[in-house]
């Protein structure tokens, strides 16, 4: 690979008094110009060897792009993981701070490397102790050149995996009454999200939907239906929840009542004057 040095030629306006010349260079900076060496030769013809001047261009530039790593790349409640903040070329190097929920945090390792264009490549990490409930925080990083006061921010969501987990019902026993239809819903949350349940009676699983025939106990999911109460249905029903990462069960007591009998009572409106079953006669009559 030829590592020589690629000389071009620039036009220049040039400015001539009585005793000297000049010549004036107009350009566009961009990145590519950080650190490009311009050279300006003079020479006449009693110089044998042109006279010239080298100047090497500094061209402030923020960083355009900044990523976050994840490492390991699967999260699990009681590991430590590392979140690294790589961003890109720039010149004076990028600082780079994390935050979360509006809170600076410390990071660690803060290092940097020779980038494009004559900049600085610069990296900052941040240790975690992962927990379920962190499932879906939000971790910013943020890349500063503090020179050109100019930022990037760039977030992760963090994904992490946990078995299923039944919130606690704010009842553990539930009522119904015989003949009516009954309905018990115990919902899981779990990451993946993606969850099969299955619902059991004294260690007899419930048939799900789609199921053949019309059964009267169903269950749908997280969902336990039952059309018509009866009272053989009393007990205890489990309802288990599976993912990729474990499973969950919850108990529920199902207590069934008879429906109550009420007598129906017909009133009649009888006039005054009429004489009563026991045989007692109106005073007129008499």
């Amino acid at each position: 690979m030829n590592n020589e040095t690629v000389k071009h030629i620039i036009k220049s306006v040039s400015k001539t008094t009585d005793q000297s010349v000049s010549a004036e260079l107009s350009i566009l900076a961009n990145v590519t110009d950080n650190q490009a060496q311009y050279r300006c030769e003079a020479h006449n013809s009693a110089t044998e060897i042109p006279l010239f001047e080298t100047k090497v261009l500094t061209v402030h530039f923020a960083p355009e792009t900044a990523k976050i790593r994840i490492d390991p790349a699967e999260l699990r409640p009681g590991i430590e993981a590392t979140l690294i903040c790589d961003s890109s070329s720039s010149n004076p190097p990028a600082k780079l701070s994390w935050r979360h929920e509006g809170t600076v945090l410390e990071g660690t390792n803060n290092s940097s490397k020779a980038g494009l264009w004559g900049g600085t490549v610069s990296s900052l990490e941040l240790k975690l102790n992962i927990t379920q409930d962190m499932d879906g925080h939000v971790y910013t990083c943020q890349s500063t050149n503090e020179m050109l006061q100019r930022s990037i921010n760039v977030a992760v969501n963090l994904p992490v995996l946990y078995e299923p987990r039944f919130q606690t019902p704010a009842e553990t026993v539930v009522h119904g009454v015989a003949g009516e239809p009954l309905t018990v819903a115990l919902v899981a949350t779990g990451n993946p999200s993606s969850i099969a349940y299955t619902w059991t009676k004294n260690g007899q699983t419930i048939a799900s939907t789609g199921s053949s025939g019309e059964p009267r106990i169903v269950s749908e999911g997280p969902i336990l239906n039952i059309t018509k109460l009866e009272r053989t249905d009393a007990g205890v029903y489990t309802c288990e929840a599976v993912n990729s990462q474990g499973s969950a069960m919850i108990n529920i007591t199902l207590q069934v009542k008879l429906m109550g009998i009420v007598p129906k009572i017909e009133e009649r409106n009888e006039p005054a004057n009429l004489e009563k079953k026991n045989g007692t006669r109106n005073a007129g009559s008499r």
